[in-house]
């Protein structure tokens, strides 16, 4: 299998060490959509990261992310390997929004999920993103596009 783009990227509300990009950022605004292209560039550079509220832009214009699943968490605690369970969730759905199996896809993915601080305030959404290679924008939607 062809590994995912070494990013993983946290939505968070409280941050130790950073700065949160929104400090009065609600839950609901760290909620993203299916279809959705975002105007940060942090997402497709490797390593771990805190994020808050991403700058939504229309998919026709320059951008470096699109979300292309989202899934709601139902678990009660916290799940101490939701790195790993993002990560198969975004795998297993990648084909589904593309039209290519993620192993001949030019494009990778991240992911947005809970850090347990926001866990705590109700944040139980995993976003999967399509991103190009570190600092690619794209433009335009990928959806359907087999590449």
């Amino acid at each position: 299998m062809r590994a995912p783009l070494a990013i993983t990227v946290i939505a968070a509300l409280g941050l130790a060490g950073c700065s949160l990009l929104d400090p009065s950022a609600t839950v609901e605004e760290l909620q993203l959509t299916v279809g959705e292209c975002l105007n940060e560039a942090s997402v497709t550079e490797e390593g771990e990261q805190e994020i808050g509220v991403m700058p939504v832009v229309d998919c026709a214009d320059v951008h470096f992310a699109e979300v292309f699943h989202t899934e709601e968490l139902t678990v009660e605690d916290y799940p101490e390997d939701i790195s790993d369970l993002a990560s198969e969730v975004c795998y297993l759905s990648f084909e589904d929004y593309l039209g290519i199996p993620y192993e001949e896809s030019i494009y990778y993915f991240t992911a947005t999920y809970p850090t347990s601080a926001s866990w705590n305030w109700g944040d139980r959404q995993i976003a999967c993103l399509v991103v190009g290679d570190v600092g690619e924008q794209l433009t335009g939607s990928v959806a359907g596009s087999a590449a």
